[in-house]
């Protein structure tokens, strides 16, 4: 139930208090002083219970209001973990892109070596170079690592603001059954 339904619904209540004032009103002045004091006490007692029934849906209002802020709130958070993760995993797959091409690139230097068919300053050239890339394989494989502990902690924190933002639809929506039953209730 929005806000502008709830106003109405009070308003509502109050249109109806003022009626049921007014043709007391009438109704007493007809009546003899013993039922209109009866009558009054009991005109009273409704509108006392049409204020009661008002705050509550304020009251009840203003929480759902609140709820519909704090889940807005937390929509973004979760848009904000979601493009983290999503950040993440794009960096480590280019890490491991280029891990990948170290790797391929080792193997394809060692097959050349272990062939024997190159002069000696290849070979030379070849084994520095082969010794580079090894360490630069080393480099990317710790790289590679630390990323994915980023990416885990990244998804992790995603699946928490994913479960926060449930929790509060949660509550928006047993706030909205609660204010079904008070309108069927005070109808």
């Amino acid at each position: 139930m929005t806000t502008a339904a709830l106003e109405l619904q009070g308003m509502r209540l109050c249109i109806i208090g003022v009626i049921i004032l007014s043709a007391a009103a009438r109704i007493g002045f007809c009546q003899s002083p013993s039922k209109e004091n009866d009558t009054l006490q009991s005109l009273l007692v409704e509108v006392h219970q049409l204020r009661l029934a008002i705050q509550g849906m304020t009251v009840a209002s203003q929480r759902v209001q609140i709820a519909v802020s704090q889940m807005q709130v937390q929509d973004a958070a979760v848009a904000r973990a979601t493009q983290r993760a999503d950040d993440a995993h794009n960096r480590c797959m280019e890490i491991e892109n280029r891990r990948h091409d170290a790797a391929t690139e080792v193997q394809r230097i060692e097959s050349a070596l272990s062939s024997g068919t190159m002069q000696e300053s290849q070979t030379k050239e070849l084994q520095s170079r082969l010794a580079e890339l090894k360490r630069m394989l080393d480099a990317r494989t710790a790289e590679t690592q630390s990323c994915q502990a980023a990416e885990a902690e990244a998804s992790s924190q995603l699946q928490n603001e994913q479960v926060k933002l449930t929790e509060l639809r949660e509550r928006i929506e047993r706030l909205d059954r609660t204010l079904e039953k008070v309108s069927a209730a005070a109808q």
